[in-house]
């Protein structure tokens, strides 16, 4: 069920973004940090898949990671450029007001520098954020991908000693609100501390072997711990996210592992699954051109109210032209591979992160 699981949380990052639903704690980044977590187990199936499979794993990776996040990506950044120019700046819907120019058309549509727009490794091309805003979770994600065929090379030794300098400074950053190392940037931003999580999912992954296993319930041991001792006695829930992030790290393994443990039996049950699975990336990817729409065609002056559930139905709309749009360029991306997708081997539901099926 790890298909339904993705979309509640897209549904929950949409949300996150509104101005009138009211929660407690964010819980997008709770969301972001399960999202991390899965894409780390995912991906460390997938590829082991390519090495198994094709004569080039690496080179057959990266472009197989390309086609399933890059059109549908590309086809958003277009648009919203597209409609800004055409409709104009928004007014209410955050980021939404950059003027188009070449340089931020390309940039945006490298994805990369997305990950760079908060102190101290800024693009200023990119400035004040990505046009997709929640991009640079997605740009955060695609370096995973990037170091993952040598995460596969490291030995056990060196893959503790690069988890460890990661897990230093993710929770490191968590005792700092303000200056250049702080609990937003490094603590759930760069690639540098979320790296973590990535590895925290990709352990998992091989929990059947007893050195991942203990690392995995050590990873889980030390986030409970931080979140339910060390972060009240340090007040650092007074830092930006500190609670959120803690809390999806504590809630990722036992919420991803219930999701692929309940394998839908029923028909109907799978295809909803698998619809669900493949509606999360166009959702957590168009909601904010979503609300820009609904502010320039239908008037509204935020999201508050009916204007949530409107501006929900709306991004449903745009995620449902992405999601066949991004079936064609599959049945190009799964042939030229040679192998099936994770998706279709049933005690694999599909999914992977803040990305789709793998």
């Amino acid at each position: 069920m790890l298909g339904i699981t993705r979309f509640i949380l897209a549904i929950l990052v949409l949300l996150s973004h509104t101005t009138g639903a009211s929660f407690p704690f964010n819980p997008g980044v709770v969301a972001v940090i399960v999202f991390y977590f899965t894409s780390g187990y995912l991906m460390r199936r997938s590829y082991q898949r390519f090495l198994q499979h094709s004569a080039r794993p690496i080179r057959t990776f990266y472009l197989d990671r390309v086609l399933k996040l890059f059109p549908q990506y590309a086809v958003v950044v277009l648009a919203s450029f597209a409609f800004i120019g055409w409709l104009g700046p928004a007014v209410h819907v955050l980021f939404l007001n950059q003027e188009p120019s070449l340089q931020k058309i390309v940039l945006n549509l490298a994805l990369l520098p997305a990950n760079y727009v908060f102190p101290p490794l800024m693009v200023d091309g990119m400035l004040p954020h990505p046009i997709i805003p929640p991009a640079w979770s997605l740009a955060s994600e695609f370096h995973f991908y990037l170091l993952l065929p040598a995460i596969f090379l490291l030995r056990r030794k060196a893959f503790l000693a690069v988890l460890c300098l990661s897990m230093l400074i993710q929770l490191g950053s968590l005792f700092f609100g303000s200056g250049d190392f702080n609990s937003d940037n490094f603590g759930y931003r760069y690639i540098f501390g979320v790296l973590t999580f990535f590895l925290f999912g990709y352990a998992f992954a091989q929990a059947h072997e007893a050195f991942y296993r203990r690392i995995a319930r050590s990873i889980w041991a030390v986030y409970a711990m931080m979140l339910l001792v060390i972060a009240p006695a340090f007040t650092l829930f007074a830092h930006r996210f500190a609670l959120e992030v803690l809390l999806g790290a504590v809630l990722a393994w036992p919420l991803v592992s219930a999701s692929l443990a309940a394998i839908p039996r029923e028909p109907w049950l799978k295809a909803l699954d698998n619809l669900a699975g493949r509606l999360a990336y166009p959702i957590f990817i168009s909601h904010f051109l979503a609300f820009y729409l609904c502010e320039k065609l239908l008037g509204f002056s935020g999201q508050a109210g009916l204007q949530i559930p409107v501006a929900i139905a709306v991004c449903l709309a745009l995620s449902g032209l992405l999601m066949q749009f991004q079936a064609l360029v599959d049945a190009y991306r799964l042939g030229r591979r040679g192998f099936a997708s994770l998706s279709r081997i049933p005690e694999v539901p599909s999914g992977t992160g803040t990305a789709a099926e793998s």
